[in-house]
């Protein structure tokens, strides 16, 4: 396969997905007179939204890219469950079997349902596991491209997957409100909010003699808070500790997403949960999830200024040598941003275009969780 790298200028301006107040980097909230103060969370970024109206409550950097570790899995199983029967099974491979990072034990030449597959994605957040489906699916290069398209449909322009388990990878990244549109897409299947809500389950013993208990990495399902769902945790070197969590009490449903989480994750979820559930008759939304096809955002119709003219001679009417600057051919100005990278592989091209927002990290590390 060749590679070949393609420099691309964006539109001067775009328009920020869900509003104007998603924009930058900083804690954007409008409360009202009677809300209380937001908590303080201790994450680089993060979204606090209603699952239902989709408004965005508050935020801290929405759509600022970061690596989202194994958050990434809910892009999985809304690749893979919508084709692969849950009563499917699956002969496991050793490129499953033997994945780096958190795995569930499966073993090379045992078969497996995709039922007790899922509960292992889900809950231990197993690697090998999220490996396993994407191979019952056709295989990781299919399922990855599956959860691109995907993720594009949601509106979810911040997401590129590479792998279908989360590992850091090259290119790939997601932010806290696409993470909240993945979450939110997927709650609304029954058979993603079973395996996202489960705390406990059972799977085969790597030698086939019976069943062992797995257990959920969400603390905040684990320990029962109220009205909890699920969703799912992640861990990598380069994203740290990501969360995507959510929550029903009185008729209301929110969607918390958190990413590069420096305090304990079940406590950074649950303060801003809480604080949501008594305060969102209090505050204006400062954003919105948008729906799954919504309209793509626009580039700003203003028109960037015209280069100055190169002079066909020199200031003092004489024509310019080949040395003098006047001389030189136009040179395209180094973009500061947008880089397109184009794979030719097969005689097909695929360019992707990385927006302004800033991507941090660079994907190196190999665990998660």
């Amino acid at each position: 396969m060749a590679a070949s790298v393609l420099l691309v200028s964006p539109p001067a301006h775009a328009q920020t997905l869900g509003g104007e107040g998603l924009a930058g980097s900083g804690v954007a909230v409008d409360l009202g007179p009677d809300a209380s103060p937001l908590p303080r969370v201790k994450a680089a970024t993060w979204v606090l939204a209603d699952a239902t109206s989709g408004a965005v409550l508050a935020h801290k950097g929405a759509h600022v890219h970061r690596a989202p570790a194994s958050t990434l899995k809910m892009l999985t199983a809304l690749a893979v469950l919508p084709q692969v029967p849950t009563d499917a099974t699956y002969v496991a491979t050793p490129k499953a079997a033997y994945t780096y990072g958190s795995r569930v034990g499966l073993r090379p030449g045992k078969t497996y349902t995709l039922d007790d597959l899922w509960y292992a994605v889900f809950l231990p957040s197993a690697n090998d596991a999220a490996i396993a489906v994407a191979e019952a699916n056709g295989g990781v290069r299919k399922t990855v491209a599956e959860m691109n398209a995907i993720a594009l449909d949601l509106r979810a322009l911040d997401t590129v997957a590479r792998t279908p388990n989360g590992l850091d990878a090259p290119g790939q990244r997601s932010s806290a409100y696409d993470l909240a549109l993945i979450a939110r897409e997927g709650l609304t299947r029954p058979d993603f909010a079973t395996y996202a809500s489960a705390a406990r389950a059972t799977f085969p013993d790597v030698k086939g003699r019976g069943r062992h208990p797995i257990y959920t990495t969400n603390r905040l399902l684990l320990h029962g808070w109220k009205g909890v769902i699920g969703v799912k945790t992640g861990f990598t070197s380069q994203a740290g500790r990501t969360y995507v969590g959510a929550a029903t009490r009185g008729g209301r449903t929110l969607i918390v997403t958190l990413m590069g989480i420096r305090e304990s994750s079940e406590d950074a979820a649950r303060k801003l949960l809480a604080w949501g559930f008594d305060n969102a008759e209090a505050v204006t939304p400062v954003g919105q999830l948008v729906d799954r096809g919504s309209p793509l955002p626009q580039p700003d119709p203003t028109p960037l200024p015209s280069p100055a003219p190169v002079p066909l001679s020199g200031g003092d009417g004489t024509t310019p040598s080949a040395s003098s600057p006047a001389a030189a051919p136009a040179r395209m100005p180094a973009p500061a941003v947008a880089v397109a990278i184009a794979l030719v592989g097969g005689g097909a091209a695929v360019a992707l275009i990385a927006r302004r927002r800033r991507v941090i990290g660079r994907p190196s590390g190999r665990h998660a969780s």
